[in-house]
């Protein structure tokens, strides 16, 4: 079967956020180019340069992917494995806690693992399409 890749919605804010700080940093930077202290300063400027590389990485790298047998989450340096046959429930949510969504329009799914409940938060761009996709292959 054939893998699909859902990417992450975003909301406004999120966008907002990472523009306006990447946009202090950036400000931060040529400010330090102008005067020519870049050189004398380029622990900050490393720093700088850092954190807008980590600002839009969620960003690039937040995606939900059905696999023949898994749906797998990435975001950053962090995947998550979960089997299709251990998914109990899906429903949408807007519980705003920390996980790999960027946006508050969520579903939550819940899984087993281990003998353990688990559930995980993802919003994904066209959560009609992902819904139906997951339930074909929950079938």
């Amino acid at each position: 079967m054939q893998t699909q890749t859902f990417h992450s919605k975003v909301d406004w804010w999120v966008w907002g956020f990472v523009i306006a700080m990447s946009g202090l940093l950036l400000q931060l930077l040529l400010n330090m180019l102008a005067k020519g202290s870049l050189q004398q300063n380029w622990l900050f400027a490393t720093v700088y340069a850092l954190t807008i590389v980590v600002l839009w990485w969620p960003l690039w790298s937040t995606r939900y992917q059905l696999q023949a047998k898994e749906l797998v989450v990435k975001c950053m340096f962090l995947t998550w494995h979960i089997p299709l046959e251990s998914i109990q429930h899906v429903k949408d949510t807007d519980f705003s806690t920390v996980a790999p969504a960027l946006s508050f329009q969520r579903l939550r799914i819940d899984y087993a693992q281990e003998g353990k409940q688990k559930f995980i938060l993802i919003s994904p761009r066209k959560i009609a399409l992902f819904k139906a996709s997951l339930g074909a292959k929950l079938e």
